[in-house]
């Protein structure tokens, strides 16, 4: 059997509140130039997300002293050469082009009139006797030969004509006499 139930009573006094939870969420770099922000989230159990901007490129620093220099390290060794590859295919030779026709023959052009006979030329006149050569030595003094017969005396020849008188000269000077 069952009992009656009973009524409800008052509803009581809201009790102290709890300790809250705050969590960092994310940090997110903004873009240079726009402020900075915190957004929460999750009521009392707050989860925070921070919005920082990038700063500005600052200026390039002076360059600093060269370090000394490393050790030089190992050579390392050659590998080993690869296989030759193979040979390529040789291309296919080109088309030989057709020989083209031969040209017309052209005409044969006429003879030309046969050229007259040359008349030979008369004999030219007979060049002077060139100089008289040097004398050669004497020669040996020959035998003496008979004695000839005497021949007879030849006639006078004609006296030939008198020559022309020659010009008169120029008359000399005239000496006076004082």
């Amino acid at each position: 059997m069952r009992g009656a139930t009973g009524a409800t009573g008052a509803t009581g006094a809201t009790g102290p509140q709890g300790p809250a939870t705050i969590t960092v969420g994310q940090t997110i770099t903004g873009e240079p130039g726009t402020a900075a922000s915190v957004t929460s989230t999750g009521g009392a159990n707050a989860v925070l997300t921070f919005t920082i901007p990038r700063g500005a490129t600052g200026a390039t620093g002076a360059m600093g002293a060269t370090g000394p220099q490393g050790v030089q390290g190992l050579q390392g060794v050659q590998g080993p050469q690869g296989p030759q590859g193979p040979q390529g295919i040789a291309g296919t030779a080109g088309v030989t082009g057709a020989t083209g026709p031969t040209g017309a023959t052209g005409p044969t052009g006429a003879t030309g009139p046969a050229g007259s006979a040359s008349a030979t030329g008369a004999t030219g006149p007979t060049g002077a006797d060139g100089a008289t050569g040097p004398t050669g030595p004497t020669g040996p003094t020959g035998a003496t030969g008979p004695a000839g017969s005497a021949s007879a005396t030849g006639a006078t020849g004609p006296t030939g004509p008198t020559g022309a008188d020659g010009a008169t000269g120029p008359t000399g000077p005239t000496e006076q006499v004082l």
